[in-house]
């Protein structure tokens, strides 16, 4: 399952997998789709739309019964709240302008919020049905919390973090350093000011390499190579490989873009650099019926002694890689839940969410993301950019 953090996105994902129009789509597939099944798309539409009205009820039927307010045709309320963050989805596909952009940000600021604030009703209603004791002051204070929460949030989704890893790579001939970019999601949000930030912050870092593995475009706007631009910027050689935004914002159209900057996409290949074999696979979605890792990594040469790096989006089929004989994978998409609690459900889907794993000298590392998607918050994770110290082993 490719699922990322918000009960939103699950919902909305899972249509993603079962229309498959992404595969051949040159815009965001959030409003691209096959128009041979209008049925199944304004279903799943109407679920994700359900689900997040169901949330925004909760915490009416919650505040309405505590503090005994109702709100004037609520109902009409409530489902335009819910369906906002659709409405602004399709506007920055649309239309350019400060005031789309906006909208783009407050209804995608507001998908957090009413997520912490669902999770803080329902650890109140939970609690009532229990004991039948309602408090003002309780629920009060739980939303107060939760609107905290989400100021805090909404600042730490705009700041940058750093981690380091120092490891022993097993036929490595010399010391090399490599920056980890990951799940960037340039577009209405995360624009050039900010991309030129990580850029910045990582030839700080003076690395040998850097690897970005995926997620680079977001799907909320159309990206071309001038808001690409500080990537030419970048002290050290970069390789790219697709995730899974990519493939809905058309590989083609990707492809294009990319020529213009100086970056190498790596599709289903390797090469050589540094005495190291790095390869890109492209996201497990955009696969050819058949097709799989342990295929593509099979078709590859297998290099002479050289420790093997692979970019690949999704952290799964790791075994499979290891098997292959890859030292080290680089992987993100989980944005480690991005906002707590759903980085405890995210758990459910993954086996590894976030950090540095190690299985017989062989690592994976699946970083949390250098940004966000969808509200354009942190809570109990961070926007981060990974740097590994390699060292040669014996």
């Amino acid at each position: 399952m490719q699922y990322i953090p918000e009960i939103y996105f699950i919902t909305f994902y899972y249509f993603v997998n079962v229309s498959e129009i992404h595969k051949n789509s040159q815009k965001s597939v959030i409003f691209c789709y096959n128009f041979d099944m209008p049925v199944v798309f304004f279903f799943f539409i109407f679920i994700v739309w359900s689900i997040l009205f169901s949330m925004h009820w909760l915490v009416y039927a919650s505040a309405s019964r505590v503090f005994s307010v109702t709100l004037p045709h609520w109902q009409v309320i409530l489902g335009t709240l819910s369906f906002s963050y659709f409405l602004a989805s399709f506007g920055v596909r649309k239309m350019n302008g400060v005031a789309v952009d906006g909208f783009y940000f407050i209804a995608a600021t507001w998908l957090g919020y009413i997520f912490l604030l669902f999770s803080v009703a329902v650890v109140y209603e939970v609690v009532h049905f229990v004991t039948k004791y309602d408090s003002r002051v309780i629920l009060g204070t739980l939303l107060f919390i939760a609107l905290l929460l989400g100021s805090y949030a909404l600042i730490q989704g705009n700041v940058l973090t750093t981690r380091a890893y120092t490891l022993t790579i097993q036929n490595l001939k010399e010391p090399i350093r490599i920056v980890q970019l990951s799940d960037i999601h340039v577009g209405t949000v995360h624009q050039k000011k900010y991309l030129t930030e990580i850029v910045e912050k990582t030839n700080e870092l003076k690395p040998d390499i850097v690897l970005i593995t995926g997620d680079l475009f977001d799907g909320s706007a159309d990206i071309d190579a001038s808001i690409l631009s500080p990537l030419n910027n970048i002290s050290a050689r970069s390789f790219f490989s697709h995730g899974n935004h990519e493939l809905y914002e058309g590989l083609e159209q990707v492809r294009t873009t990319l020529q213009e900057l100086d970056i190498e996409l790596l599709e289903n290949m390797a090469v050589e650099y540094k005495g190291l074999q790095i390869i890109g696979v492209n996201d497990k979605q955009s696969f050819s019926r058949g097709q799989t890792l342990r295929s593509i990594l099979a078709d590859l040469p297998q290099g002479e002694n050289q420790p093997r790096l692979l970019m690949y989006h999704t952290p799964s089929d790791w075994s499979v890689a290891r098997e292959q004989g890859i030292s080290m994978m680089f992987s993100g998409h989980t944005h480690n839940g991005q906002i707590f609690p759903f980085t405890l459900l995210v758990r459910i889907f993954f086996r590894y969410i976030n950090g540095l794993y190690e299985i017989d000298g062989k690592y994976l590392h699946v970083s949390p993301g250098t940004g966000t998607w969808g509200p354009p918050m942190r809570l109990g994770s961070h926007n981060q950019i990974t740097v590994f110290d390699l060292q040669p082993g014996k």
